[in-house]
């Protein structure tokens, strides 16, 4: 249901008081081109500057519990196959008490819209269509990370994951599982949109990729979503309460740049704590969570200045292309959850591997056309063609296959 103008002053004045209240002021970067442009060759790495980043060893570095305060859980009290944050990075605990570096590589993946091919959801064999695109994907791409954008309130057909389930949450449950069933495959559930979220960047395009989270003060429908997005981040949990597979990711690109980073910095903070608060509830293991920053998250700086209160929080940045100063932290774990545009792949490679950090390229999609994207547009599920783009990102996975 669209937000009436009274609610949404009370919204923007509710959040104001706190940005206000937190001494910030909004982020002005601006949008960056997502032209793939001239792509070098994945397969010539050079190793770069390390920018005083932990030195680690892919898959060989044991971490247990660490002395970094909350944000550092360790894997002392999770099985085995869970992931973990500690220090700068991303572990996978081994079940006895330590871990290894996890060093995720992979793609995004769109959801049954198929980003945008099938807008009204008309396509009754979407289902069949993106499991057999995903399919694809592991087999010959050979990725251990996969983003998974939600687009519940992307297009005209609107989405929910707890009315009408057969209609998404359903097909969407299942493509996942498939994905996970892989072994080392790692999933991140990312909630690109919801009709819950609120202050959308509606100046420069693609506003339903923008949307924050809401709560209880700030919902836009206190009918349909009284508690705002929460009721949507718990309804997440408790279907993938037992998948150790899983990283939840709470929004896309929130506020674009028209938000203050105390905005997003409390929406995320809120959102972490009612996912903890389910997953407490159920008794399981914590799941990884991916938090957005400012500016189309192209910006975490705010956050290595006061990070996260919660265990098992990743900060998720995003660049077209990514620059190594927006991703390079020696306090925060750090995941790329899209990139493209690359003028220097060898060299990004090369940096990610040393600093290893997780990373998805965008975007895997063969119906349409989502700019930068891997694969021609074929309208086939079966037919998966690289792109120029989607040859120097496939040489990438497949040259760190497992």
């Amino acid at each position: 249901m669209p937000r009436t103008a009274d609610t949404l002053t009370l919204t923007l004045a509710l959040l104001t008081a706190v940005a206000a209240a937190a001494g910030c002021d909004s982020n002005t970067a601006h949008p960056v081109s997502i032209d793939a442009g001239a792509l070098e060759d994945a397969t010539a790495l050079d190793a770069p500057e390390q920018d005083a980043f932990t030195d680690v060893d892919a898959g060989a570095t044991d971490a247990g519990p660490t002395d970094g305060g909350a944000a550092d859980a360790g894997g002392g009290g999770l099985p085995a196959g869970w992931l973990y944050t500690a220090a700068n990075h991303v572990y996978v605990s081994d079940g006895a008490g330590g871990g290894s570096v996890w060093m995720g590589r992979g793609v995004n993946l769109d959801d049954i819209y198929l980003c945008g091919y099938n807008y009204t959801l008309w396509d009754t064999s979407a289902e069949t269509e993106l499991t057999a695109v995903a399919a694809g994907l592991v087999r010959d791409w050979h990725p251990t990370f996969v983003r998974v954008s939600l687009g519940m309130a992307s297009y005209p057909t609107e989405s929910d994951w707890t009315e009408n389930p057969a209609q998404y949450q359903a097909p969407m449950t299942r493509v996942i599982e498939a994905l996970g069933a892989n072994p080392g495959v790692y999933v991140l559930v990312a909630l690109r949109s919801h009709a819950s979220m609120i202050l959308e960047d509606t100046i420069h395009g693609d506003a339903e990729a923008t949307g924050v989270p809401s709560d209880a003060t700030t919902t836009p429908d206190a009918v349909r979503f009284p508690t705002g997005t929460d009721a949507t981040y718990v309804a997440l949990v408790d279907t993938f309460a037992h998948s150790p597979f899983v990283l939840f990711g709470l929004s896309n690109e929130p506020g674009g740049n028209l938000q203050s980073d105390a905005v997003i910095a409390a929406a995320m903070e809120h959102a972490v704590g009612v996912i903890r608060a389910e997953e407490d509830r159920l008794g399981v293991p914590h799941h990884l969570i991916s938090v957005q920053g400012n500016s189309w998250t192209s910006d975490l700086a705010f956050y290595a200045a006061s990070p996260l209160t919660a265990d098992g929080v990743v900060y998720e940045q995003h660049g077209y292309p990514p620059t190594a100063d927006a991703y390079t932290y020696d306090n925060l774990p750090v995941l790329i959850g899209e990139y493209g545009s690359l003028p220097d792949s060898a060299a990004f490679y090369a940096d990610l591997e040393a600093k290893q950090l997780p990373n998805a390229a965008w975007d895997f999609e063969p119906f349409s056309d989502c700019a930068p994207d891997l694969l021609v547009v074929t309208h086939s599920a079966t037919t998966l063609t690289p792109t120029a783009w989607g040859a120097t990102v496939q040489a990438y996975l497949t040259s760190h296959a497992p």
